[in-house]
């Protein structure tokens, strides 16, 4: 087969020099860029600004007429900044660049959006309103610092790939999705340069790699890096959404941490998703935006990530908090509602002398300033109190298995309520 030749009429219009207008180059920090679109895989363009070498545009353009007027009308900017907005968006602040994108579409009126509809419907289930209103803050208010969003499931078919797909539509160059891996390189920049990341399927093993992702989640300066620049403190707007189908353990959560929230999102019923479900979504943004630019939030910023703790703790999340609880605790937890259940009691108390001696008989390895630590730190227990008690002790003589002696002494008070609500749902 004859190889392509390159003065074909294929290539033709790239031998020639394109006709020079203001704003094709720019200067950013004494660095000459040219500005371009870049084809993305979903038929779209991506605006970029490319290092562009002196030489090559003087070889295009000749060097008088370069220097001539070329340089003379270039647009010099004295570096960049990332400040996202999209109801007053300015393409420049001061003497900077910014980074921030455009959205593709533009609020119309007089429309429905029954696709979008159901997949929020789908995804936050009961908690409709409270998705509307993370959405509607990611456009009127971006600067908004969030909860990251995690949606688990076992399952396949969920559609949690599909709201994470309508992001990226909706945001546009904005939102992209990285791997775990991604996370952690060093070369940050595509973090610090978005509004939403998206992590998909992964499992975060090490406890200190949750902590990095839910410590990006609040912080509001960190270091970005890119290849062959120094690292510069930049301001952090990047919200996170991550999706993954193990339903325990996807991201260490300890108690009290109010920085995910957990969604178990339901399988999809057989034939519910069209075959063109996101280009219905897409046909329908214009007349979303309009829907969330007038809406009235159903709730008000109670919470450094807006959400009041209450509101965001689910189901979902309690399984995994209680997946990552150590396992000295769920081996005394099992072991006091054994107790509970089987002499017919709702309230437990013990010293720290008698919890040792209970987990000991069980062959369970327990360590008195751990098992102390545990109490206090892990469970928040109020300190012991000295009272008369009823310790239920291991009896084997009776039926329970269980026995219990009256003593004195200081006390820790464990109510079952408290403990069904530490077990794995």
């Amino acid at each position: 087969m004859e190889k392509e030749n390159l003065n074909s009429d294929i290539f033709a219009k790239y031998a020639t020099p394109e006709d020079y207008k203001q704003g094709l180059f720019i200067e950013v920090a004494g660095q000459i860029r040219k500005r371009s679109q870049k084809p993305m895989a979903d038929d779209s363009f991506e605006d970029v600004y490319i290092p562009w070498p002196v030489e090559s545009i003087f070889r295009n353009y000749g060097k008088d007429y370069t220097q001539g007027t070329i340089f003379k009308q270039m647009p010099r900017f004295d570096g960049e900044t990332f400040m996202p907005a999209h109801i007053d968006f300015k393409p420049v602040i001061g003497r900077f660049i910014n980074l921030y994108h455009p959205l593709r579409y533009l609020p119309k009126e007089g429309g429905n959006w029954p696709h979008i509809e159901s997949l929020f419907k789908h995804i936050f289930g009961a908690q409709y309103e409270l998705g509307l209103d993370y959405i509607e803050l990611l456009y009127l208010k971006p600067m908004q610092r969030l909860p990251l969003i995690l949606l688990v499931s076992e399952s396949n078919q969920t559609g949690k790939s599909t709201f994470c797909d309508f992001l990226k539509m909706f945001f546009g160059q904005n939102a992209t999705g990285v791997s775990s891996e991604g996370l952690k390189n060093r070369f940050n920049s595509i973090l610090t340069n978005k509004l939403i990341v998206y992590v998909e399927e992964k499992l975060f093993e090490k406890e200190e790699d949750s902590e990095m992702l839910k410590n990006l989640v609040t912080t509001f300066m960190t270091l970005s890096e890119r290849k062959y620049h120094d690292r510069e403190e930049v301001t952090f707007f990047t919200k996170f959404v991550m999706t993954s189908n193990n339903e325990n353990n996807p991201i260490f959560i300890p108690e009290n941490d109010t920085r995910v929230w957990a969604i178990k999102v339901p399988e999809l019923a057989e034939g519910a998703k069209a075959p063109n479900f996101l280009e219905k979504c897409q046909e329908e943004i214009p007349y979303f935006m309009s829907f969330i630019k007038n809406r009235e939030l159903s709730t008000e910023k109670e919470d450094r990530l807006w959400f009041k703790r209450d509101l965001i703790v689910t189901d979902a999340w309690h399984r995994i908090v209680n997946y990552c609880r150590p396992l000295l605790f769920k081996q005394m937890a099992d072991l006091m509602l054994e107790i509970m259940d089987k002499c017919q009691v709702n309230v437990l108390r013990y010293s720290l002398t008698d919890l040792i001696i209970l987990l000991t008989n069980e062959k369970i390895k327990v360590d008195r300033f751990e098992l102390k630590q545990l109490l206090k730190e892990r469970l928040n227990m109020p300190d012991p109190v000295k009272a008369r008690y009823d310790c239920f002790i291991q009896d084997y003589s009776c039926a329970e298995g269980f026995s219990s002696k009256s003593t004195t002494g200081w006390c820790y008070e464990f109510r079952k309520e408290m403990l069904m609500k530490y077990t794995v749902r």
